[in-house]
């Protein structure tokens, strides 16, 4: 059937649109550049022959203004990945954000030296659970990861060359790939070796006298397998003291404990690679470490100075809530396992599986809803994040199938709901994996899936 011509005529004035959502309370000048756009919109959409989205235009603009009104919400975490990018990465815990009354409605001494009255470093405040924690001489925070990483080519290697092995020239989410931010960072990438096999021999071949830093990323994100080779962090610290280069390692995640304990392939822990010799590490402190967005820096003292000393450092530097939050992340790992229950990811990833079938089987004979065919399955869930790709946890959740309703439709009827709902296509059928849900959250799916037609 051919698409209806938009006839342009008939189209509402922007006060008429201003009329139909009066009830919505926000800024009228927010609210007239949005009908203004998309009036625009369907104007364009008609000189290229297309048709109108579908519904009347008023009700478009209330769904696009609604959506400004609740743009950040909350969301229950069915995919079955814990530690997931597009959900904020790591959940944080209650002792995380009742340690924020701190800076409600009053000044904390971000950068005060209450000692002597004078200016102080914000960076001092987590200084020294940085060097307790990770067994370095000295740390800082920044604001991610990507800014450490940036931050640290920058100030030790600026129009100089940094070698690094072809097969660790990864890309990571938001199309960060570590060969464009060495070229941000001002440094001259120098490639070694090929994807699956590198050879000490490589980097020493390539060794200059430009040459300032020799790099090292772990690629928790993929795996290579079969007929490879990589150079150790040992080797590369060695033959970093032979021609005295520094070696930097990127993390990426940054594990504090092993996390082998839960089944999973086992990260590099951070104070392990310090103790190989490396001089500078960078990791993420929204990742495996359960805080907010952040990355450390962690390594030699004369170095971690220079990097401090930088200007970029102030474009990049952590705010109070920041400092406030990675601190609470952080002390969390002050007694190693014995408090790792309070970080929501490492409670999840150790969650009972009995107890999640119990809840799915609770969930599915509380649904009234009889239009449903709801099914409890046992599941594979993952870390996320890229850390541990190929590993998966053990979990459990709920197969959900409508007779009028394919799973993507479902999926979307879910998405809007309050609190929006998001699960995985498995099989061309709608799933629920309850390992990152919490418990106090079963009642929201339940009254969700009543509540679908």
């Amino acid at each position: 059937m051919k698409e209806a011509v938009i006839d342009l005529t008939t189209l509402p004035s922007i006060d008429a649109l201003l009329q139909a959502v009066s009830d919505i309370e926000l800024p009228h000048s927010l609210k007239k550049n949005e009908a203004r756009t998309l009036l625009n919109e369907i104007r364009t959409l008609a000189s290229k022959g297309k048709s109108a989205p579908a519904g009347t235009i008023e009700d478009n603009f209330k769904r696009r203004l609604n959506k400004i009104l609740n743009s950040l919400r909350k969301v229950i975490n069915g995919t079955g990945v814990v530690v997931h990018t597009n959900l904020g990465r790591s959940p944080m815990s209650n002792e995380a954000h009742a340690s924020l009354e701190l800076l409600r409605d009053g000044y904390v001494n971000l950068e005060l030296d209450l000692d002597n009255g004078r200016r102080g470093s914000r960076h001092d405040h987590l200084r020294p659970w940085i060097q307790a924690l990770t067994e370095a001489e000295n740390g800082i925070l920044v604001n991610n990861n990507a800014a450490a990483v940036l931050l640290s080519l920058n100030s030790l290697a600026d129009k100089k060359e940094v070698i690094i092995s072809r097969g660790q020239l990864v890309e990571i989410g938001g199309s960060f790939r570590i060969p464009e931010i060495l070229r941000k960072a001002g440094s001259k990438l120098v490639e070694v070796g090929t994807t699956n096999r590198t050879h000490l021999k490589d980097y020493e071949a390539a060794i200059t006298p430009r040459t300032k830093l020799l790099l090292w990323v772990h690629t928790s994100n993929y795996k290579i397998t079969g007929f490879t080779k990589e150079v150790g962090l040992q080797e590369m610290v060695a033959l970093g003291k032979k021609h005295d280069i520094p070696v930097m390692a990127d993390l990426g995640s940054g594990a504090l404990v092993p996390i082998d304990r839960y089944d999973l392939q086992r990260e590099p822990l951070v104070s392990e690679v310090l103790k190989a010799g490396v001089d500078v590490v960078t990791f993420s402190v929204d990742k495996l470490l359960g805080g907010p967005q952040g990355g450390i820096i962690a390594g030699r003292h004369t170095l971690i100075q220079k990097i401090e000393k930088n200007n970029l450092l102030r474009a990049l530097r952590p705010d109070k809530t920041q400092i406030q939050l990675t601190l609470e992340a952080l002390k969390a790992f002050s007694s190693k396992f014995d408090s790792l229950g309070d970080i929501p990811i490492y409670r999840d990833f150790d969650s009972d599986v009995s107890r999640l079938k119990q809840r799915a089987e609770s969930i599915i004979e509380k649904v009234k809803n009889n239009k449903l065919h709801l099914t409890a399955i046992a599941t594979q869930a993952q870390v996320g994040s890229g850390a541990s790709p190929s590993e998966t946890l053990d979990s459990y959740g709920i197969t959900t199938q409508h007779p009028k309703l394919k799973p993507a439709k479902l999926a979307a009827c879910l998405r809007a709901n309050f609190p929006a709902i998001m699960g995985r296509i498995n099989d061309d059928t709608f799933l629920i994996d309850l390992k990152a849900v919490r418990e106090s959250e079963d009642a929201d799916i339940i009254q969700a899936l009543d509540d679908l037609d």
